[in-house]
């Protein structure tokens, strides 16, 4: 009898044991919201890049690009197949300052994705794309 006790006893406790292990852990959130003034023909682009903590909190970078101190030569060579008749340069301009702003959207979505946030889904609404992120918290 002590042997079956002591058997069930085991066997209660491994039971217990993987079922406490196949728990789901609770998921964290973090929104990345990138917002780019609404002016399309200024080469002096105003944006910003907000983290939204799961805690709340939030930080803002504001990303100023003014695509006139960059030299023609600099915005020509960014682009793959020149056709001299293709575009003017303001709009080169332009065009150049939006892809840095995309540049730096870029690299703050590969540095959360380093720190091992997985991103869910991505919204847009005019001008205004945010990032939804989530991260499995380690079991307690």
């Amino acid at each position: 009898m002590v042997k079956i006790t002591s058997l069930l006893g085991l066997l209660l406790l491994t039971t217990s044991a993987a079922l406490a292990q196949r728990q789901p852990t609770p998921s964290r959130y973090l929104m990345l919201v990138r917002e780019i003034d609404g002016n399309d023909f200024d080469a002096n682009r105003r944006s910003s890049l907000t983290v939204v903590e799961p805690d709340g909190t939030f930080k803002t970078e504001e990303i100023q690009v003014n695509a006139s101190l960059y030299p023609k030569r600099t915005i020509n060579g960014s682009i793959s197949r020149f056709s001299p008749d293709s575009t003017g340069n303001s709009e080169r301009r332009v065009r150049y300052s939006r892809n840095l702003l995309f540049q730096a959207e870029t690299r703050k979505v590969n540095e959360l994705s380093a720190q091992g946030w997985q991103l869910v889904s991505t919204t847009q609404e005019g001008f205004t794309t945010r990032y939804l992120f989530r991260k499995d918290a380690a079991a307690q």
